[in-house]
């Protein structure tokens, strides 16, 4: 499902002959009552990568929208739409890159088997919460700890678990045996699925969920779990790509940086290095956290996304002017990256652009708007440029969107519709078609 808790559902079951395996926490172990939505582009590139080499090897062709949430614990899971849903914990728990795509695949055979479209009355229960319009917006900086970044109410712990749990054991096992089918068509191997389980484990106990408690649950005990990979287990040559794993261990670094993780002993070398960069820029310390990322931009020149997180650093202590120019050139390697699209797009001073400057700065971010729906931030300063470009309708737009708190659904869009035939521009009565859909 779509929402943000890793969820859960990677288990298996014993049956007979067939014995399918899974490997991930319950769902009730995740608390997101205050989750909020992150955006970074790196790590959405990475997810892509292994969705596809799954859907690949599945022959599976439809779209899988990717979504990342601020959660400690690890979760992912699925929801309407095609919407995948992992949390910020489990791409810092995650032993390896393996693991992580073994989560993955769990995931993709929900869709596949349409498990969610079987449990259309639970379905119906979960789109009442609205999740989606609750949603924090992270700006794309894992690093700023500003008020736009965190927090946002999603929902309260019983009804997700209410929605979690109402996937059936018989599902649970059609989707471990899609994963496990994936890890072998890529020769990959399940032992980084067992020292991920024995994390997930220990977190269980520390949390009071032992052997008893599990048992009323949807999935298989930790017992069977363990049981079920040794029956699966293979004696092969398996593929392990280096290069991706260095890939998943920067973007763990980050991660676990940005969430003041202190379990920094799976991290080494490099990607230590990375974290206390970031961590060092949190604790005020600039000169040294820029000497460390300066370092690892020195060794790594093919890896964009370290001068990415050097303008986040510079643009967390005021530096604005300096980080706009880092993010110029991720941009130019990475064209469809809006999240730093975004950041400099706020951090711009228009005060000195002429008109024709100002208007093209205008038009040029305009997407914007569709890629951050309703976003506060975005609103206000398209509708100060607005103003000063004296665009009567564009203000109507900025000032009706902004009243969306305070009025009902129907006036709203009532709004919308009149504004989109007093218009003749084209780009407005667009974006005004795509936000009566919100």
């Amino acid at each position: 499902m779509i929402i943000y808790i890793l969820k859960k559902k990677l288990v298996g079951g014993l049956k007979k002959k067939l014995i399918f395996f899974i490997f991930f926490s319950f769902l009730f172990f995740s608390n997101i009552s205050k989750s909020g939505q992150i955006f970074d582009y790196e790590t959405e590139i990475f997810l892509n990568k292994l969705l596809f080499n799954i859907k690949a090897v599945n022959n599976y062709e439809k779209e899988i929208k990717v979504l990342i949430i601020k959660d400690s614990d690890p979760n992912a899971f699925v929801i309407p739409r095609n919407k995948l849903i992992i949390s910020s914990g489990l791409l810092e728990q995650s032993p390896d890159y393996v693991s992580l795509l073994a989560v993955l695949a769990h995931e993709v055979g929900h869709l596949e088997y349409f498990h969610l479209e079987k449990r259309q009355e639970s379905l119906d229960q979960f789109s009442k919460l609205n999740l989606m319009s609750n949603l924090a917006l992270i700006t794309g900086s894992i690093l700023t700890n500003e008020p736009q970044v965190l927090g946002g109410t999603i929902a309260n712990q019983a009804n997700i678990n209410n929605f979690y749990l109402s996937f059936s054991r018989e599902q649970e096992r059609e989707a471990d045996l899609y994963s496990i089918k994936t890890l072998e068509k890529m020769n990959l191997s399940s032992e980084s699925i067992k020292k991920f389980l024995q994390i997930l484990e220990k977190n269980a106990l520390i949390k009071g969920y032992n052997e008893d408690y599990q048992k009323f649950s949807t999935h298989p005990i930790f017992r069977e779990r363990y049981e079920i990979i040794e029956y699966n287990s293979k004696n092969k040559i398996f593929d392990f790509d280096s290069s991706i794993q260095n890939e998943f261990n920067f973007i763990k670094a980050k991660f676990m940086g940005y969430n003041n993780n202190l379990n920094t002993d799976i991290l080494e070398n490099d990607h230590k290095i990375y974290y206390e960069s970031i961590n060092n820029s949190k604790l005020g310390n600039l000169k040294t956290s820029l000497k460390q990322i300066n370092f690892l931009i020195g060794k790594f020149p093919q890896n964009k996304f370290l001068l990415e997180t050097k303008g986040d650093i510079l643009r967390s202590h005021g530096f604005v002017n300096e980080s706009i120019r880092f993010y110029k050139i991720v941009l130019n390697e990475y064209p469809d990256n809006y999240y730093i699209k975004y950041k400099i797009f706020l951090d711009t001073n228009t005060d000195n652009f002429d008109l024709n400057k100002k208007i093209n700065y205008f038009y040029n971010n305009i997407n914007l708007i569709i890629q951050f729906p309703k976003n506060k931030y975005i609103i206000n300063k398209f509708l100060e440029v607005a103003k000063n470009l004296e665009k009567i309708y564009w203000i109507n737009f900025f000032n009706i969107i902004n009243q969306t708190d305070n009025i009902k659904v129907e006036e709203y869009k009532e709004k919308l519709t009149n504004l989109s035939k007093e218009t003749d521009e084209i780009k407005l009565k667009r974006i005004i078609n795509k936000y009566k859909k919100l």
